[in-house]
């Protein structure tokens, strides 16, 4: 049976449908971060993990849980893929910065083939328990804001999913430090699962993500406007929700024969 409200949809224009659409999810999406407006982005990541909003793991298995686009086998076997064949393309094996880390999932995958490897994330208690549970990987576990500290210098830094979770004032502060700290930024994002769609509308941090508004993070796009020497898609991948995009960026001219040498734990 037709709705009143069917109805009546049935009547406007396509644009006035899609409009108020937008309108809906920006509503829906406001009241979802109202919670967390007037949180710093550690507390913000650490109330996400404690309140599971990103899901758990089967079974309890494990403390943290960054989420199924962290964890699902469509989303994590393309991405590892199309990393290490980047990584083993390189003269050297690289020193890392892996920047909002998380549950380092997917990261103890590409662990082997680098060098040093600065893993970074928001939540201290998190930090914490990676570095016990992967303390045979050889990885300098890091609490760090990329909004606020410095970023040490490497030559690949992989940021995966992490600007889509914060505002854009937020993703502006870091812009710089990214720019100047690497050679190559591997930059991952959900996007809407089709074109076209509107880069960069502004949210608020949180467990939330723009393609609920038909947007994603596109840095080459205003306001951030990154300039590359190079930019090209490692992989992309469809999920339920969007897409979960790899781009690589050469930011620098740094040689690959030279060592970024990163502190050792």
């Amino acid at each position: 049976m037709t709705t009143i409200k069917e109805t009546i949809k049935s009547f406007l224009p396509t644009s006035v449908v899609q409009m108020l659409q937008r309108n809906r999810a920006r509503v829906r999406l406001k009241r979802r971060l109202r919670p967390f407006a007037k949180l710093s982005p550690s507390q913000v990541f650490t109330q996400i993990y404690e309140r599971g909003l990103w899901g758990s793991a089967p079974e309890g298995a494990q403390k943290f849980f960054s989420g199924p686009g962290s964890h699902e086998s469509r989303a994590v076997d393309c991405y590892v893929d199309a990393v290490q064949r980047f990584l083993t393309s390189l003269e050297i094996k690289p020193d890392v910065v892996d920047l909002g880390c998380g549950d380092f999932f997917v990261g103890s995958q590409i662990r082997p083939f680098c060098e040093g490897y600065i893993a970074c994330d928001v939540v201290e208690s998190l930090i914490v328990y990676n570095k016990t549970k992967f303390n045979s990987l050889n990885v300098e576990f890091k609490v760090l804001d990329l909004t606020r500290d410095p970023i040490p210098q490497c030559h690949v830094l992989f940021l995966r999913q992490v600007l889509q979770h914060i505002s854009n004032k937020h993703i502006e502060r870091a812009l710089p430090k990214l720019s100047s700290c690497c050679k190559y930024l591997v930059l991952t994002e959900h996007l809407p699962p089709g074109d076209p769609f509107t880069p960069n509308v502004d949210i608020g941090v949180g467990p939330a993500v723009r393609p609920e508004l038909n947007s994603g993070v596109v840095l080459s796009s205003p306001p951030f406007n990154l300039k590359a020497m190079e930019e090209r898609t490692l992989c992309e991948i469809s999920m339920d929700d969007g897409r979960i995009r790899t781009t690589l960026f050469r930011l620098g001219e740094h040689s690959q024969n030279k060592r970024f040498f990163l502190s050792r734990p």
